[in-house]
């Protein structure tokens, strides 16, 4: 439920005489694309603590001055409930000038981004549509799918996260065949419902991270491009694959990251590693690859338990899941018509045969999707 009182009170929190210059800029991100939670990601990136204070008051005072309560898209107001949980002090008044001026040049230079959902001036007077929090996809499901992952990350045993994580693959693929039939038996000729979603990813390692993710999407009919510079990678896809990904990649992160810091210490402390960060990070790498190795291997088999629960022959699957990824292909050559495949390379030994060991061990059964295009950029 929106907290309308914390939002609508923030006129009277502080003047925006002094903050004029940062809403201005707010308001050209917007315009440009950048939804609330793309300014603040860029803004903790680039600047202080001081910056990130005046990036959520602002945020939180035009969210009230453009009345996005009762106008914005449902997408956009999740993203200014979480922000809304952050502190707002100080306004304007208790920033400095080159605190300001910092926000405001970052802001007013950041690139287009395609849009995701409709920006502010394109907004209706008032919202009349309910929209589902995430389209295409029941909230019974994903509820079961987070909890599931959520005990794959919280034991400390491989092998009951690997059990967890498997059987949390297994559920969404066979709901992701499930709706894909049912779609395609309602109206053949419809085409797939294809959106966008954005992934922030943090420092360190952030390259070898969105491999990871890029690894996890291919497999699941998702594509994604990388904007190295803004530490962004957008996903194109169906709602469901969309979910799908990002589950599975958040999880694996968690996983990924605990797995890492243990082995960097052993590889360190027996002298098999030069340091921590190139273990690390060609940690990261082989474990990325070899999770989307694993993830192709099973991806025919999948597909066919699928099937079989669903009382249809693969081959009346196959069909349904090609249209769809040409839909995807279509719709990231219409936003990204210029790309080009990167990877970034191992430069520790150790690291790489350890993360490649990892990933054996969080080996994923049940993925249903038949190869992906992977591109990033």
């Amino acid at each position: 439920m929106t907290n309308r009182t914390s939002v609508r009170g923030l006129h009277s929190v502080a003047s925006p005489a002094d903050g004029t210059s940062v809403l201005d800029a707010l308001a050209g991100a917007y315009e440009r694309g950048w939804q609330p939670a793309d300014i603040m990601h860029a803004t903790r990136r680039s600047l202080g603590a001081g910056e990130v204070r005046l990036a959520v008051w602002a945020i939180r005072y035009e969210a009230a001055m453009s009345k996005a309560e009762d106008r914005a898209p449902e997408q956009w107001l999740r993203q200014l409930r979480a922000i809304a949980e952050i502190e707002a002090r100080p306004g304007p008044d208790g920033s400095s000038s080159l605190q300001r001026t910092a926000v405001t040049q970052l802001w007013r230079y950041l690139p287009r981004l395609a849009p995701e959902c409709a920006r502010p001036s394109t907004w209706p007077e008032r919202r009349t549509e309910s929209t589902a929090p995430r389209v295409g996809v029941d909230p019974k499901v994903l509820a079961r799918i987070r909890a599931l992952l959520a005990k794959a990350e919280s034991t400390e045993f491989a092998e009951e996260a690997e059990t967890f994580t498997a059987k949390a693959q297994e559920f969404m693929t066979k709901y992701a065949i499930t709706a894909a039939l049912l779609q395609a038996n309602a109206d053949t000729s419809a085409a797939a419902d294809v959106h966008t979603r954005r992934v922030h990813l943090e420092s360190p390692y952030v390259k070898e991270k969105a491999l990871l993710l890029s690894e996890i999407a291919s497999t699941n009919r998702v594509r994604t491009v990388w904007f190295d510079k803004l530490a962004i990678a957008t996903c194109v896809g169906t709602a469901i694959d969309l979910e799908q990904t990002e589950l599975l990649f958040t999880s694996l992160l968690v996983q990924v990251t605990r797995a890492m810091a243990d082995a960097a210490r052993r590889a360190v402390d027996s002298g098999d590693s030069g340091s921590v960060a190139s273990f690390r990070r060609a940690f990261l790498y082989g474990f990325a690859v070899r999770i989307g190795q694993r993830l192709r291997m099973t991806g025919t088999s999948a597909t066919a338990q699928a099937a079989a629960e669903a009382d249809v022959a693969v081959s009346a699957v196959l069909p349904v899941l090609a249209r769809q990824s040409a839909a995807v292909d279509a719709e990231f050559e219409r936003l990204f018509p210029a790309t080009k495949p990167t990877r970034t390379a191992p430069v520790d030994s150790a690291g790489w045969y350890a993360g490649q060991a990892a990933a054996e061990r969080a080996s994923l059964r049940g993925n249903d999707h038949v190869e992906g295009r992977r591109q990033a950029g």
